[in-house]
């Protein structure tokens, strides 16, 4: 089964899939966490890549194409989920030689609620885990226990710049799966386990009707 997450930044995309991992075995591809791990790397290009994400832009698509097909490639997985990915329709179209998508959840959160999210948010340089000031007091990952950062690119300008790339780039994604009646509509305001419970329930579905 593969399945697409939309939603705006600090929509809680990543939230989503920790909560439901437990229930539900797949492989999680985040454009995202794909490219901070280039940058951990501390690879030429992942000196590159870090450049241009605190400056709030957004990296070439033929580079996060190849870096998502390689993953795929690699996948041993019945069961993929895409965060992040595709971002636009051209690369939806790109995706659709590849695999064919069973669903698309759209975390539909306001983009005033988002903002408020990002600027709350920790990241834990080592595992990945995002979590926010308020629960992470310490500054201590929960994981791991490597210490918490603020994200270079968690900046007014960055977000701004990154939820006007959403809306002109990846947002029509949203009426371009509708056409394939794929699109199921979550409202990310309620809270994490309440969005975590629609989204299996949507893809419980999915899997009852098959």
């Amino acid at each position: 089964m593969n399945i697409v997450l939309i939603g705006i930044q600090g929509s809680g995309k990543g939230t989503v899939v920790e909560n439901i991992s437990s229930q539900f075995e797949f492989d999680y591809i985040s454009t995202g966490l794909l490219l901070r791990e280039e940058i951990a790397s501390g690879s030429r290009l992942g000196m590159q890549v870090k450049e241009i994400i605190n400056k709030g832009n957004l990296v070439d698509n033929q580079l996060v194409l190849d870096l998502i097909f390689k993953r795929l490639r690699n996948n041993k997985k019945a069961n993929v989920i895409f965060d992040g990915f595709p971002r636009n329709v051209s690369q939806a179209k790109d995706l659709e030689k590849l695999c064919e998508l069973d669903l698309v959840v759209y975390l539909n959160l306001k983009k005033e609620d988002a903002f408020k999210r990002i600027l709350n948010r920790l990241n834990c340089p080592k595992c990945g885990l995002t979590t926010s000031v308020d629960k992470a007091k310490s500054g201590i990952c929960p994981s791991c226990g490597a210490k918490l950062e603020r994200r270079a690119d968690d900046n007014e300008d960055a977000i701004n710049k990154r939820f006007e790339k959403f809306y002109s780039e990846t947002y029509p994604l949203i009426d371009y799966y509708k056409k394939q009646n794929l699109v199921v509509e979550v409202d990310a305001n309620l809270k994490p386990n309440e969005v975590a419970d629609l989204v299996m329930r949507a893809i419980n579905e999915h899997n009852y009707q098959k």
